[in-house]
């Protein structure tokens, strides 16, 4: 299959690119194969730019015609599309859905050899993503489980694309997602140093990003904040905006640790027009509370306006199924109502929130929300007063 399929995407791109590639499929020209090369570039290119709901569009034509086709191939990419566009629009249970009925197609000896016509190995890419859906979830063995296995195929990979996304996606990412930040910067130094040796160079810049923000987290200097804004700045110039969600909340997080208010609410109102724009809703919910916390640290507190962004936060989070972002938001409430009516404090719906994670201790959250709760005099725990809102974005 690879060679055909190589030597028909190659002898069609001479031709025609991108969307007029596509309006001369639509229109009865060109090989399934060649329908199916310009669909997944297509989409793999929107969705890298920012246009979620195109991607979005794209993968389910793309699952459409791979379920009319026998190679098990067509069916483990369309679905991977799939997944990755529901992942990144906030659809983390659906998108888990879609990547595990892509992995029932998975061939790792037979597919490995299709890495350099994918520019990544096809079957590892589900695990990847699945990666990130499992950890939206909070389901954190599973994240530890497809990790390992993720290290175990990537031994001895012989595709430089593949080695870095694996661990971009496997070890940096959720590392980083979940607030481990002495873990997060070594494999991100790990990361930037493979990609510059083989010239990944999109990958590399994502590391740089993570490790950045890693700094500035701790170190919340003028330096520090402007290492991000520059590798951002460098990503856009390139139309490269897949995460810049993630990467501009992570700035207004630092800026707020750093006292400059006024900078951190503009990063807020920044990402929320990316995702407004973009479609990119998966790390919406952080925005909401990081907007509740701006509003918390101004001169003169707007203590409405806190508590409507982080039962918003919630509430998204909720719809999102993204348990890690409900229970972050959830703390950060708790603190609030407790600070502000000592005594009075949302305790019952925090230890609702920690059942599911049990034994858990892998995330920053799950140690935040039990350090709150574990510093509140045992006896007096009162149910809140506080409701969530119906009709919150």
């Amino acid at each position: 299959m690879q060679q055909l399929l190589r030597k028909r995407r190659l002898r069609f791109h001479q031709n025609v690119k991108g969307s007029s590639a596509k309006s001369l499929l639509d229109a009865g020209v060109g090989s399934d194969l060649q329908r199916f090369s310009v669909l997944h570039g297509l989409c793999a290119s929107s969705y890298f730019a920012g246009k979620m709901e195109d991607a979005f569009a794209l993968a389910r034509q793309i699952v459409e015609f791979a379920d009319r086709q026998v190679d098990p191939t067509f069916k483990l990419v369309a679905y991977r599309l799939l997944g990755t566009t529901q992942v990144l629009t906030g659809r983390s249970r659906e998108a888990l859905e879609s990547l595990q009925s892509a992995e029932r197609y998975r061939d790792p000896d037979r597919q490995k050899v299709l890495s350099s016509w994918f520019g990544i190995d096809p079957g590892l890419n589900v695990l990847y993503w699945k990666t990130m859906a499992l950890a939206l979830l909070g389901q954190y063995e599973g994240v530890a489980k497809s990790s390992e296995q993720v290290r175990s195929e990537l031994l001895n990979h012989g595709n430089a694309h593949t080695v870095a996304a694996g661990n971009f996606y496997t070890i940096v990412r959720p590392q980083f997602l979940f607030g481990n930040l002495d873990a997060c910067e070594s494999d991100a130094v790990a990361l930037v140093t493979y990609c510059g040796e083989r010239k990944v160079e999109h990958l590399k810049r994502n590391g740089v990003l993570c490790h950045a923000c890693v700094r500035a987290r701790r170190e919340p200097t003028d330096e520090n904040i402007a290492t991000i804004r520059q590798a951002l700045d460098s990503n856009r110039t390139r139309d490269a905006h897949l995460f810049e969600s993630v990467f501009v909340a992570q700035l207004a997080e630092c800026l707020l640790k750093a006292g400059n208010t006024v900078a951190a609410e503009a990063a807020v109102r920044e990402g929320f027009a990316f995702v407004g724009r973009s479609g990119e809703q998966f790390w919406l919910a952080e925005l909401h509370r990081l907007d509740g916390l701006v509003a918390l640290k101004q001169p003169q507190p707007d203590l409405s306006r806190v508590e409507t962004s982080l039962l918003a936060a919630m509430e998204v989070a909720r719809q999102q199924d993204a348990r890690m972002l409900e229970l972050r938001a959830a703390t950060d409430l708790a603190r609030f109502a407790h600070e502000a009516s000592p005594g009075l404090y949302p305790c019952s719906m925090l230890e609702q929130l920690l059942v599911p994670f049990a034994d858990a201790e892998f995330s920053r959250d799950i140690r935040d929300a039990r350090n709150f709760l574990a510093s509140q005099v045992s006896g007096d725990v009162l149910v809140t007063t506080m409701a969530m809102k119906p009709g919150l974005p």
